[in-house]
């Protein structure tokens, strides 16, 4: 609560831009700012602009609407890798990757990218992709389906809405249809799997990491040459399996894992 503090105005009505899309995960135009703030449109454009030159907003390019720019998420990225998540799981990631001998990424929703909040190295990988600070793609990606499959009908659908399922291979899922369709049985089976979908060459294995309130706030995933990775699933699936029930508990989670 701001008590008895004098706010820049400018710098005020710019964080009341950005906590519009708080409220609503979509694209805006100047028009919604202005109805929803109730601010003219010429005081709204003057602001939005400049978020857009400093990267706190983007526009679409087949609209004259606005949605979060790339510095959001690198401000996101950076607030996330000082949470409990991060420091905590990091000890279980480095022992999963030391017992597979695979490169582990850690990856969470930050408006409606997925982005790589941590990744842990191995010796014997020569694979250098996703790299933390990375956003990756959410429909070719075991954290991203992890993450969206636990999310809310309404939640999901505000985001997949009007994503571009682009394909990036020939195993990438292509239709909004077939990825609900792939996604539904992940709560289930409690793991993912990705098997060259987002890069020739390159498969994985992950699992969720709920809360103290039973909420899934991130995914974890190890990634390598889909040769190896094809070779050791069970053993994966189940070291995988082991540290999300781990990380989880270590965070408070009661619900039954």
């Amino acid at each position: 609560m701001v008590r008895n503090r004098r706010l820049i105005q400018s710098i005020k009505r710019a964080s009341d831009i950005l906590d519009v899309f708080v409220q609503e995960k979509k694209a805006h135009g100047i028009t919604d700012f202005s109805k929803k703030l109730q601010l003219p449109k010429t005081t709204i454009q003057g602001i939005v602009q400049t978020l857009e030159a400093l990267s706190y907003l983007e526009k679409d390019s087949n609209t004259p609407k606005y949605r979060l720019g790339p510095k959001v998420f690198q401000l996101g990225m950076l607030y996330a890798t000082n949470m409990d998540i991060v420091t905590m799981g990091k000890v279980w990631m480095e022992r999963l990757s030391f017992q597979i001998r695979e490169p582990v990424n850690l990856g969470m929703l930050v408006g409606n990218k997925v982005v790589v909040v941590l990744r842990v190295d191995s010796e014997n990988s020569a694979m250098l992709y996703p790299q933390a600070g990375s956003i990756i793609p959410l429909h070719a990606t075991c954290i991203g389906k992890i993450l969206l499959s636990h999310l809310d009908q309404s939640q999901r659908m505000s985001i997949l809405s009007d994503h571009n399922f682009e394909k990036f291979t020939p195993n990438t899922i292509p239709t909004l249809e077939k990825f609900l369709k792939e996604i539904e049985r992940i709560p289930k089976q409690r793991v993912s799997f990705e098997n060259q979908e987002s890069v020739i060459g390159m498969a994985g294995i992950g699992a969720p990491i709920f809360n103290h309130t039973n909420k899934v706030i991130a995914a974890f995933a190890v990634t390598g040459e889909s040769e190896n990775i094809l070779k050791n699933k069970n053993k994966i699936v189940e070291a995988v399996e082991y540290t999300s029930i781990q990380v989880s508990k270590q965070l408070g989670c009661s619900g039954s894992l």
